[in-house]
């Protein structure tokens, strides 16, 4: 396969550009049917600010079904509780006609979903949903035409049910979505959008369901970035100054010198201790003797305001929108009326 490298597949992370070749995606992801999709524009979900280079005006995501008919979510958003990684799964669940129990969800992993630019302001269902349903659709689609040429029947003979196409009018002409992954890694687009199901005939969204991450969480199995260890880890307490703008002018680690298992490090004004455990290196930073020269304080309790205007950034509007009281056609005595 020749080393392609696709526009499309650029994450913008902080000035920097990184790309995949179609190989290194195919690779990442593994075996099995791979759709991959953009939605239209969605400005309001970019941010462009003076100085910082503009991100990826369309929304990116991807789906995977899987040789063994798992099929996985790769979604850039991440569970902060609120409970997507139950719903997200239900949105792809339905509109691919497959049972919840077969969805894996992928999050915030950046090396196979990178493609996103955080998860904040209750954006994850409004925004990301809507896209993962048309991947959802699509793949379905794709998934009907393969069964179409596998059966030898024309589509509109097929109808899904629980990740199986198959005929409408004899139930045991039939074929999985893992048969049809099965060996093959298949990159496709439909020219046309398929519809998305109508909300009556959802089955699983709006439904009742476990969440996903219930059974981890109340055992105690769930793991969080606290919990994450891995071999030769250690921890880092940083000395800090106690206020902007002050300058070491003396330290003394003494006090460290005899303890074989904390590692100083001391570069410039940069004072740290490292230890595998977090509370031995908190501990063993409070023993550090540090003494520093203190600016001029130029912002006290009566300047503050003053100052934050000051260094305030210029100000930028979202959006606005609304109509004013003297277009609704209201009498201009009644608007000068005090409320």
């Amino acid at each position: 396969m020749k080393e392609e490298k696709s526009p499309n597949l650029e994450r913008i992370d902080g000035g920097r550009t990184f790309s995949l070749s179609r190989r290194e995606f195919f690779k990442a992801v593994g075996g099995g049917i791979i759709i991959f999709f953009s939605c239209g524009d969605l400005t309001a979900q970019e941010r462009r600010s003076p100085g910082y280079r503009d991100l990826p005006a369309d929304f990116n995501a991807f789906l995977r079904i899987g040789a063994n008919g798992r099929v996985t979510c790769f979604t850039g958003k991440i569970e902060m509780g609120q409970g997507i990684v139950t719903s997200l799964a239900q949105m792809l669940a339905d509109e691919l006609d497959v049972p919840l129990d077969a969805v894996d969800m992928v999050m915030g992993d950046t090396d196979l979903c990178p493609w996103d630019m955080g998860t904040f302001g209750s954006r994850s269902t409004r925004f990301f949903g809507p896209p993962l349903r048309e991947a959802a659709a699509e793949a379905k689609a794709i998934l009907i035409g393969l069964a179409s040429e596998h059966l030898h029947l024309n589509e509109n003979r097929l109808i899904v049910k629980d990740g199986m196409v198959m005929d409408k009018n004899n139930s045991r002409k039939r074929v999985t979505y893992a048969e049809l992954a099965k060996g093959k890694t298949i990159e496709k687009h439909l020219p046309k959008k398929p519809p998305l199901k109508d909300a009556t005939e959802l089955k699983i969204v709006g439904k009742a369901a476990l969440r996903k991450d219930a059974l981890s969480k109340v055992t105690g199995k769930a793991q969080y970035a606290g919990d994450i260890q891995i071999p030769g880890m250690s921890y880092a307490k940083i000395l800090r100054p106690p206020v902007h703008g002050a300058k070491l002018k003396s330290v003394d680690t003494s006090a460290l010198q005899n303890d074989k298992e904390v590692q100083i490090v001391q570069d410039g004004d940069l004072i740290a201790v490292l230890h595998p455990y977090p509370d031995v290196a908190e501990k063993a930073l409070s023993k550090i003797k540090a003494e520093f020269d203190l600016p001029d304080a130029k912002v006290d309790e009566k300047t503050i305001f003053k100052h934050l205007l000051n260094v305030a950034p210029e100000g930028e509007v979202v959006t606005q929108g609304g109509i004013s009281m003297t277009e609704k056609g209201l009498p201009e005595k009644l608007l000068k009326q005090p409320i």
